[in-house]
């Protein structure tokens, strides 16, 4: 096994304060090249989300097509656009914990953490997909929450492959 010590995008560790252990999760403890995926995931949420729109209203049906204002494709692509922040924040949170849980101390190997983090993305945004679908009653969007769950932990697969890469060079 490979010990990565020097670059530890994350660190988790157990606190015991008041009734129970608490987990503590930091992100980035020392200054290092994970930063700017956590501070690039949100927005690039909302941006695909809003692209998602825009691709449904010019690939659309024409008719529904033909009663779309500005105003509409404006209010249209930014409610997409915070679904799709919403998954990439799920997306992070599940990912995160995932390596975190799985790889303490980024002791394991890249595959290891590259896997970890994938499946802990698709499962958070899975998760969150069934939540609000169960609160919302709809099987639909409980489908759609598990639909966008396989991008969403490719993604993050990537993109922790590409940190982990860059972090080893």
């Amino acid at each position: 096994m490979t010990n990565y010590a020097i670059s530890r995008p994350v660190q988790c560790s157990f606190v015991k304060r008041g009734v129970g252990p608490v987990l503590t999760l930091r992100l980035c403890p020392n200054s290092c090249r994970s930063n700017s995926v956590l501070i690039a995931a949100l927005p690039s949420g909302f941006l695909l989300g809003a692209i998602v729109f825009v691709g449904f209203s010019v690939f659309g049906n024409p008719d529904w097509r033909a009663y779309l204002t500005p105003g509409a494709v404006l209010n249209g692509a930014t409610q997409f656009g915070v679904v799709g922040l919403v998954v990439a924040a799920l997306s992070v949170l599940g990912g995160a914990l995932s390596v975190a849980l799985v790889a303490r101390r980024l002791v394991h190997e890249s595959a290891a953490r590259i896997l970890a983090g994938g499946l802990g993305s698709a499962v958070g945004v899975g998760i969150g997909g069934i939540a609000l679908g169960l609160a919302q009653s709809s099987t639909f969007t409980a489908f759609v929450g598990l639909l966008l769950a396989l991008p969403a932990g490719i993604i993050a697969a990537i993109g922790i492959g590409s940190t982990d890469r860059a972090a080893r060079s």
